[in-house]
């Protein structure tokens, strides 16, 4: 049940802002990325690389489009259920070009500079989210912006190398399969590494380990970070154990999040669809009157025209309309100001499913907690704890008495001619 109680922390407005924050800020590495290390004839002979730095780009089209393609979501009387796995898609999909062989060295620095920059916004604005969820869902406290952030700010580089710790580690496992490898380059020394082959599978099998409890375990590393306070290599193990000791506990809170937020997300997402089209419609009476379809000229062309931005999904069907003339370029301009109102709605909506997720990782790490540890669901770290709820001190009187005093009243402690009594 406290998978569902999320709901309502990922609809606050402090999770929605800081989940705004994130789907804004996370293409704006990536179209740096893409300008540095990826060339227009890259992306014209590689279609797979085209379609990543098109998405990558957008702030919503990637999750709105494999939302509707993804054959792998499960289908609920004909409606698909796949909003949370788009978001975890979304943020690991760079990551399979880094591990899993690049194309050519540009494709491999731009996922490496695109995921680190990843990392860097989603563990900021990641911890922030999680801790306004985790102190609502243990202590039922309402943490604003400014708390999130505070608290983001002591903690995010924590959180960055507590993810990073495993691929460093998975580098530094490579140096000597690259030096085998270099062998491997002579026919002997083919001969020589296959005698030692088993020593390169054991180097794998370690890498695979720690690929497989990062590739399951990083929304538990921000969590953990948000939870406990810790130091980056704890929170990496006390992640790593959760996912390996309890994977069908795990598996089944999984399974419970994609139904929930899969719900939720169908809603949200035809929701703003029917804003989008409502707004087309009721304007459609009055532009139509001017001239007859003028209105399918106008959507058609504001979403070509978002499209070529990489900031829109397009309807299947859309076509370039031509733009030639005077009269014509200020209907462009035009429809690609209404193609920015139209991504307003849909990246709030993108914002909230990833809030809902952040959201919902926060509570599974608490169930895991629970079920590993055996920590009651209301622990959490609480900033200069001791201090807050310290009792206040006493100061004795002329008399001798002992007199209350408020707790911001530092300098009268140290006073000399005070007295605490206990």
């Amino acid at each position: 049940m406290i998978i569902f109680r999320t709901l309502p922390v990922a609809l606050s407005i402090s999770v929605l802002v800081l989940a705004i924050l994130g789907v804004v800020l996370t293409p704006i590495g990536w179209r740096v990325s893409e300008f540095v290390f990826i060339s227009d004839a890259q992306r014209a002979h590689d279609p797979l690389l085209a379609e990543m730095a098109e998405n990558n780009r957008s702030f919503y089209s990637g999750v709105f489009h494999a939302a509707e393609n993804d054959e792998n979501s499960v289908k609920i009387l004909g409606t698909r259920i796949n909003g949370p796995q788009q978001v975890f898609q979304r943020i690991v999909q760079p990551f399979y070009s880094i591990f899993g062989g690049s194309s050519s060295i540009q494709e491999f620095f731009y996922s490496l500079f695109g995921s680190l920059w990843s990392i860097l916004v989603w563990s900021f604005l990641g911890v922030g989210i999680t801790r306004v969820c985790l102190l609502r869902l243990t202590r039922d406290e309402r943490a604003g912006l400014d708390d999130a952030f505070e608290y983001s700010l002591q903690k995010f580089l924590t959180a960055m190398l507590a993810i990073s710790l495993p691929m460093l580690a998975v580098f530094l496992f490579c140096i000597p399969t690259f030096l085998m490898g270099l062998v491997m380059g002579f026919d002997m020394g083919t001969v020589i590494i296959g005698i030692f082959w088993f020593v390169v599978l054991a180097l794998a099998t370690v890498m695979a380990v720690l690929l497989a409890g990062l590739l399951f375990g990083w929304p538990l590393i921000i969590s953990s970070v948000a939870c406990e306070g810790q130091n980056s290599f704890d929170a990496m193990t006390r992640a790593f154990a959760y996912t390996f000791q309890r994977p069908l506990n795990y598996f089944l809170y999984i399974v419970i999040a994609i139904l929930f937020g899969g719900f939720c997300w169908v809603i949200a997402s035809h929701l703003t669809d029917g804003i989008v089209n409502l707004g087309y419609w009721s304007t459609s009476w009055g532009t139509n009157v001017v001239s007859g379809n003028r209105i399918d000229l106008i959507e058609q062309g504001a979403l070509v025209d978002v499209m070529e931005n990489g900031t829109n999904p397009v309807e299947p069907g859309a076509t370039s309309i031509d733009v030639t003339g005077p009269e014509r370029k200020s209907l462009q301009f035009g429809r690609k100001l209404i193609g920015f109102w139209n991504g307003v709605p849909r990246t709030i909506c993108v914002a909230f499913i990833y809030g809902l997720f952040w959201c919902m990782a926060s509570a599974i790490y608490l169930l895991l907690r629970k079920d590993v540890d055996e920590t009651e669901m209301d622990e959490i770290y609480i900033v200069d704890e001791r201090r807050t709820y310290e009792l206040p001190p006493l100061k004795s009187d002329e008399s001798g008495i002992p007199q209350v005093q408020p707790l911001d009243a530092e300098s009268q402690a140290n006073d000399p001619h005070d007295s605490d009594v206990g």
